[in-house]
């Protein structure tokens, strides 16, 4: 009777071990470069001027990198319509 006992528990600590095993998330291998996160044009226009500048960019440091390749006219700031085409490019992405 011991020996089952024994036994019992074994099975039970082993099938134990299995599931919490299988349930171990797996690292996922991230980007080392990732997209920058584009806002939507009226949370980033804070003063609702048309325009971004890097000031109101501050928020996102990824938009700010690519700043001069948004800016196509090199004004210092980037337009609704500069901003547009780059996000439906899916350069945001």
């Amino acid at each position: 009777m011991n020996m089952l006992r024994t036994s019992v528990l074994g099975l039970l600590v082993a099938c134990v071990s299995s599931a919490a095993l299988a349930q171990t998330a797996t690292p996922t291998k991230q980007d080392p470069n990732p997209p920058p996160k584009a806002p939507e044009w009226t949370d980033a226009d804070t003063n609702r001027d048309g325009y971004l500048t890097k000031e109101e960019l501050i928020p996102y440091p990824g938009v700010i990198k690519r700043f001069e390749e948004i800016d196509t006219d090199r004004d210092g700031r980037i337009s609704e319509a500069e901003y547009r085409a780059w996000y439906d490019n899916g350069k945001n992405k």
